[in-house]
């Protein structure tokens, strides 16, 4: 077994957390959009990548169980390319401490960005703004690979 099989539930709440936008700062595309004409359907393109994987797949790490491994908190939310690119070569160039930052700036930067309510006043999103710019500077002492 190399991928890591999330429940429904998982899934779900993990997608809804990330606002269905990919967590990879490089990237924060929307993995939803129109499929085709029909205004009623709506294509899903992104998963649930573990960031320590199973026994043989990318980031694997003894030390965790199973359950463990099948947690939300082991769990981050990418679009499909991402989560192919992040999972090659068993995650080499992406190690979990990598992922994990990730997760975390975007809880943040989905905090900081989005359902603000309009009654609220400029200066306070443009402060919310500044700390989540100072946040992303603190913690890029890890080099981000950019891929296209």
């Amino acid at each position: 077994m190399t991928a890591i099989d999330f429940s429904k539930s998982v899934k779900s709440a993990l997608a809804q957390r990330a606002a269905y936008i990919c967590a990879n700062p490089d990237c924060r595309c929307l993995t939803l959009t129109l499929a085709g004409d029909d205004v009623s359907k709506v294509a899903y393109r992104g998963r649930a990548v573990a960031v320590c994987g199973a026994d043989g797949g990318p980031r694997h790490d003894a030390g965790m169980n199973g359950n463990q491994r099948k947690a939300i908190d082991n769990a981050i939310f990418l679009c499909t390319k991402c989560a192919e690119i992040t999972s090659r070569n068993k995650g080499a160039h992406y190690p979990a401490t990598v992922l994990r930052d990730w997760k975390e700036q975007h809880k943040r930067w989905v905090r900081a960005n989005l359902n603000l309510r309009q009654e609220e006043p400029v200066q306070l999103r443009l402060v919310r703004a500044a700390a989540l710019r100072i946040d992303n500077t603190a913690s890029a002492s890890v080099p981000l690979k950019r891929h296209k």
